[in-house]
């Protein structure tokens, strides 16, 4: 967690770069591109975030965001569960990490829209990504739900093993769906807290 600019932002800011100071050099200075250039910095940006618990029982959030659902459900996979539902809104930084140490047994991307979150149909029909996994003998999912914002999914060649803390991804205003063993949970946080990646947001008994 200790990069400025998201890798995913290179080739964007890159090419704003020169196209600022191509115009800078040969008309004038611009103040369109410079703001856009500002902009991009700010939606690219990963502010340095330190984990705020090393226990391997821990749960630490994957985003930053708002808690914006927790809920009792039976998971067609997990069986009876709880769903703790993450907004990142975009001017928070969209880099998204392991939020545990964690075994994947498998990824299964479904290709979608990019409707609004706040649309109850967009997480059936937005792209997203499934990510199951394993933990201390506990099966988990890790799903992330692309936003408006976004066009692309932007996940990383991830190994098969991640630790707390370990990139996983990028986008602009998705949100993250934790799917965790109902019996075996202990939660902290509670639904409307703002939270900050690597921030603890709970236990896994």
């Amino acid at each position: 967690m200790n990069k400025y600019i998201s890798k995913v932002g290179y080739f964007t800011i890159g090419i704003c770069l020169a196209l600022f100071f191509i115009v800078w050099i040969f008309w004038s200075f611009s103040i369109l591109i410079f703001l856009i250039l500002l902009l991009l910095l700010f939606l690219f940006r990963t502010p340095k975030r330190t984990l705020a618990c090393m226990d391997e029982k821990a749960i630490l959030s994957p985003i930053d965001g708002k808690i914006v659902k927790i809920q009792n459900l039976n998971h067609y996979l997990l069986g009876e569960c709880i769903e703790i539902n993450i907004k990142n809104f975009f001017y928070n930084p969209g880099t998204f990490y392991a939020c545990f140490k964690m075994k994947i047994n498998k990824i299964q991307k479904k290709y979608g829209l990019f409707l609004c979150n706040s649309l109850k149909s967009s997480k059936d029909m937005n792209e997203n990504v499934s990510i199951f996994a394993s933990t201390d003998n506990k099966n988990i999912i890790y799903q992330i739900y692309a936003g408006s914002l976004d066009r692309k999914l932007n996940i990383y060649n991830i190994y098969s093993e991640l630790n707390a803390g370990d990139e996983i991804g990028f986008f602009i205003n998705g949100s993250i769906s934790l799917f965790l063993p109902k019996d075996k949970i202990r939660i902290q946080v509670g639904l409307g807290d703002k939270v900050k990646a690597g921030a603890l947001i709970g236990y896994l008994e």
